[in-house]
């Protein structure tokens, strides 16, 4: 007499506290501060629409989750819809609750808003070009003061390693080594590099001395007292203009600056919308990478090129800069005789 064949599910192991307690840790660190951040303010906003209405926020089920969608597809753009269907998405997962924007019906919402809003951006980081670089630089009226040396050497820096305004808070005299053609730039880790596997990044002498990255990093170096290899922060905060902390800048205040610079050289955002191919820009502490990719598309460096100094690991990500730029030389409309 044969005996059917049961499947049993083992029992879950009790660990110990400290065990448990170790993998939260090790979990904890998954996502990036950023998307946690942006995970918790789209919950937020979730949460709040789905107690107005009386609905279960979580668990929620994938009728709930289309209605947010369609709600949200008359005031915000698809990219905000995308990333709060995300941050559901993992708010259920991340408890060990069934997905509900898995749901067939919740995909086609999605695919719906996008076809009616367009997954196009109207809005973009403003590229701060090297034209505008030396605007910049030009308008700095504190060059002799360690402020000014400082957010110098940001600015040109960022621009010339095509740096993230995280890349550059997360800079120590570790990650940099001065050779006789420029600075060899080591990025530990990045948005687009979350395990640290870590790139190198070449930067040669400028050819003006006053926008020179290397020269304004070795200002700012021999101002603050910092030499290369002893690991201090590369960039720190200044209190009344003149006593250097060793506290590292936050890549917040590395924004900040970036748009303080910008409005004191009078660099207007909707005169340069344009350049990046949107409706509106803003300046950002994404601008001075978005400036070195627009600035090298300009010039006509292959898009191969500019990925290796931009570290973007897809060329659709860089095209966005790219485009705008060469789009005439690309154009075939000048070669069919109109």
């Amino acid at each position: 007499m044969s005996r059917a064949i049961q499947k049993r599910t083992p029992l879950p192991t009790l660990v110990r506290l400290e065990d448990a307690q170790n993998v939260g840790t090790l979990l904890a660190g998954r996502r990036s501060a950023e998307t946690r951040r942006s995970y918790a303010s789209a919950m937020r906003i979730f949460t709040a629409w789905c107690q107005e209405r009386g609905y279960p926020a979580v668990p929620t089920g994938p009728e709930v989750v289309a209605s947010y969608i369609a709600n949200c597809s008359t005031y915000v753009a698809h990219s905000t819809i995308s990333r709060d269907v995300a941050a559901i998405s993992a708010a259920h997962l991340d408890t060990g609750l069934d997905d509900p924007t898995a749901h067939h019906g919740v995909r086609q919402a999605l695919r719906s808003a996008g076809r009616t809003l367009g997954t196009a951006p109207s809005r973009r980081a403003t590229p701060l070009t090297t034209t505008l670089m030396r605007q910049i630089v030009d308008a700095m009226d504190d060059l002799e003061t360690a402020t000014g040396k400082r957010d110098r050497a940001i600015l040109l820096l960022g621009l010339a390693a095509a740096l993230r305004r995280r890349e550059l808070a997360a800079l120590t005299t570790n990650d940099i080594a001065r050779h006789d053609d420029g600075l060899l730039l080591r990025i530990r880790r990045s948005k687009a590099d979350q395990t640290g596997r870590g790139d190198l990044i070449g930067i040669p002498l400028g050819a003006h001395p006053e926008t020179c990255p290397v020269l304004a990093l070795e200002a700012w170096l021999e101002t603050s007292s910092r030499k290369l290899g002893e690991g201090s922060p590369v960039f720190s905060r200044i209190y009344n203009h003149s006593r250097i902390a060793d506290t590292a800048l936050s890549d917040r205040s590395i924004s900040r600056i970036i748009q303080a610079r910008a409005a004191a050289a009078n660099i207007n955002e909707k005169d340069n919308a344009h350049i990046a191919g949107v409706d509106q820009t803003w300046v950002s502490g994404h601008s001075l990478r978005a400036g070195h990719a627009t600035s090298a598309a300009e010039e006509g460096v292959d898009p191969m090129a500019i990925s290796r100094t931009t570290r973007h690991r897809r060329l659709d990500s860089l095209a966005r800069y790219v485009r705008p730029a060469s789009a005439f030389e690309d154009s075939t409309a000048g070669k069919i005789g109109l």
